[in-house]
């Protein structure tokens, strides 16, 4: 059994790391981590855990750090770089679902973020933690970094692309994600009133998941990303300069993603949707080659919180770890 700490366990991506944990045959949860809410049984903060797990929130110290053998880190950015030394030391491992060691280069964390990294020669040295392309470094790395939500879902569709050389001038890519993308901490922009019967974009060419994007696929992204009034979910469209014909790009990504088990390529299918991956740790891909207009269109779908955080994160676990791939993550999505 692995014994397994949460940082962050409060949260959504910390709440879903504890249910796909508690399902598999080879975890057992021993800590939670809070910096807010130490002390609180994390049953009184979500009820559906009473008498399933009872366990005390705790702050991440040095004290706490006893019969763990893994720790997720699901804090805010600026956060996990403060611990790095500690755990490291500690001999623990760390799957960071956090932003602190995404990028490469100091600068376009100061610019994303909007401070200066404490660690900056960290930075490029640690794996993003990205199965479908970086598997060999996560299955023997102390620290992995899960790429954010949006750039999976970017990274997984257009990846395909840039390794057949398919992208050659700047991409324009345009997701739309439901509002658990915020996280659980009271933002103005998630409230009810504000999010329902809306439908609405930000952050058009500054969203922090840019730089993760043009870091693997080698060119500038044009990303806009958008809220909509869902729980959960992403949908990315992609759009390309290209000229490849339809069957030639289902060669491009049923080769590319032959032994990738989370994802899907829907070659006959119209647009990937949320529906189809709500509720698993899959991506589903589509696409339509336009040759009119010299282009080629992507549709990447998954789900953010699981796929786009807690369940990559968990597939990286088990990919450390040498377990089955799969293990313990949801495949088939929950159509209603």
């Amino acid at each position: 059994m692995i014994r397994v700490g949460i940082a962050g366990a409060s949260g959504y991506t910390g709440l879903e790391l504890i249910r796909l944990l508690s399902s598999h045959p080879h975890v057992q949860i021993t800590r939670l981590y809070s910096k807010s809410q130490v002390g609180i049984k994390i049953s009184q903060i979500y009820p559906q855990l009473l008498g399933r797990l009872e366990l005390t929130l705790d702050p991440l110290d040095e004290s706490t750090l006893s019969n763990v053998d893994l720790v997720f880190l699901a804090l805010p950015h600026g956060q996990a770089q403060n611990h790095y030394d500690l755990l490291m030391s500690a001999g623990i491992k760390i799957i960071d679902l956090s932003a602190d060691f995404r990028l490469v280069k100091a600068d376009d964390y100061a610019t994303y973020y909007g401070e200066a990294h404490s660690r900056p020669e960290l930075l490029g040295t640690i794996p993003l933690g990205l199965p479908e392309v970086y598997k060999d470094s996560i299955r023997t790395a102390r620290y992995v970094a899960c790429p954010g939500c949006y750039a999976t879902s970017v990274m997984l569709g257009l990846y395909p692309l840039a390794q057949a050389g398919g992208l050659t001038s700047p991409v324009i890519a345009d997701s739309k994600s439901g509002v658990s993308g915020a996280g659980r901490g009271l933002k103005e922009s998630s409230l009810y009133c504000e999010a329902n019967e809306s439908f609405s974009a930000y952050g058009t060419a500054t969203h922090r998941h840019t730089p993760e994007m043009e870091t693997l696929l080698g060119v500038n992204v044009l990303f806009s990303p958008h809220l909509v009034p869902m729980s959960r979910g992403i949908l990315s469209t992609m759009y390309v300069d290209a000229s490849i014909a339809e069957s030639e790009l289902v060669d491009i990504y049923t080769r590319a993603y032959a032994d990738a088990p989370f994802v899907t390529v829907a070659s006959g299918l119209k647009t990937a949707s949320t529906k189809y991956v709500a509720g698993t740790n899959c991506c589903m891909i589509s696409f339509k080659s336009i040759p009119s207009l010299k282009k080629i269109v992507v549709f990447s779908a998954l789900d953010n919180l699981i796929k786009g955080a807690s369940g990559q994160a968990i597939q990286c676990m088990n990919i450390g770890f040498g377990f089955e791939e799969t293990l313990g993550l949801p495949l088939i999505a929950p159509y209603l």
